[in-house]
């Protein structure tokens, strides 16, 4: 049995560091401790940004309204043969999905029916067609927000003993300092287009009392895969410690959470390395009484921090005889589907 933690920052920035309290302007100075400030930041060519879809009121951004933050992170790329290809360490600035989303209230077509913002992601594509995708819950209902971005500084993060030549490139582009690997890295971005799950129809019946589900479907877009069951007798279960908080009720009384890792009871998903999938592919996680929650497949399996997402172990302690749905790093517990009946693999390309 293992037991995970983690941790991660992001700083905040109007053209140099504002200090949250005073508001005064605060500069990191590269002779100091930071190893991240060693180098001076090179501004990439900005464009425009339009936020569509499912949104009361579209629109253009105006970036004047925004502040810049700041995240680190490692660039790499497993080649077609599994070999790590190493970009760089970079320091990024700019403005955070997180920021520039929030001003556009989401406007479900499904609200009626779905009311939680769960089933929500977001469509991001270029100038030249291309196209990456975030769950909505992975912008707004982490415990570490922030951490994908439209990048207009960057920096290369230098070590001290060996001379390199990083490049970050010279236009804006998206990035996710939450990534292990740079999938979703997306040059010139143009548009944010917020959609809803509209690929299955889940029938909502809040009258279930309670259920038996002995096995879970998997659906990779539109073959039927083996069925997948959770037992106590495997070996290698996680357990997660939690204070379990939800969206409209606030806290709900669970000490741990305890399963089994669902990559490792997937045999016959997409490859969790395969490029497309990073970049394009979503899960949908359904419940035998329709409820739903949506994850992008990166958010997944190519996690910077590892936490892996678990299936539960129905038991006493769960209070559940199904499995459910845990992932640690959520800090809303709504994301946490239980009576699991149906695991949906898709893509989303514009």
């Amino acid at each position: 049995m293992a037991t995970i933690s983690f941790a991660s920052s992001c700083q905040f920035r109007s053209g140099s560091l504002l200090d949250a309290v005073t508001g005064a302007s605060l500069t990191i100075a590269q002779d100091g401790n930071s190893l991240f400030h060693q180098t001076d930041a090179l501004s990439l060519t900005p464009g425009e940004i339009e936020i569509a879809g499912e949104v009361k009121k579209g629109g253009m951004v105006d970036f004047k309204n925004h502040y810049k933050r700041e995240v680190v992170m490692k660039e790499a790329i497993p080649d077609e043969n599994g070999n790590i290809q190493f970009k760089g360490a970079y320091r990024y600035i700019g403005y955070t999905l997180f920021d520039l989303l929030h001003p556009f209230i989401q406007d479900k077509k499904n609200a009626a029916l779905f009311r939680p913002a769960i089933d929500l992601y977001v469509v991001i594509q270029n100038i030249d067609g291309e196209s990456v995708v975030f769950s909505w819950s992975e912008i707004f209902h982490t415990t570490n927000p922030h951490q994908i971005m439209i990048a207009t500084e960057a920096a290369p993060i230098k070590p001290y003993r060996k001379e390199v030549d990083y490049q970050p490139g010279s236009i804006w582009k998206v990035v996710a300092a939450s990534d292990l690997y740079a999938y979703r890295e997306l040059i010139n971005p143009a548009t944010i287009t917020v959609r809803s799950f509209d690929k299955k129809d889940y029938v909502i019946n809040r009258d279930l009392d309670s259920a038996n589900i002995p096995a879970i479907s998997i659906v990779v877009e539109d073959e039927l895969l083996p069925t997948i069951q959770v037992k106590e007798d495997r070996g290698g279960r996680i357990r997660y410690y939690t204070t379990f908080y939800g969206m409209g009720m606030g806290y709900h009384e669970s000490e741990y959470f305890e399963g089994y890792a669902l990559r490792e009871l997937l045999e016959d998903s997409p490859d969790i390395f395969n490029s497309e999938w990073n970049r394009s592919g979503l899960v949908c996680f359904a419940g035998v009484d329709g409820y739903r929650a949506i994850y992008s497949f990166a958010e997944l399996f190519n996690r910077a921090d590892q936490s892996a997402l678990i299936l539960t172990v129905p038991d006493e302690h769960t209070k559940c005889n199904g499995s459910r749905v845990f992932l640690p790093v959520d800090f809303y517990a709504d994301r946490s589907v239980k009576l699991l009946a149906e695991i949906y693999f898709f893509r989303e390309f514009e």
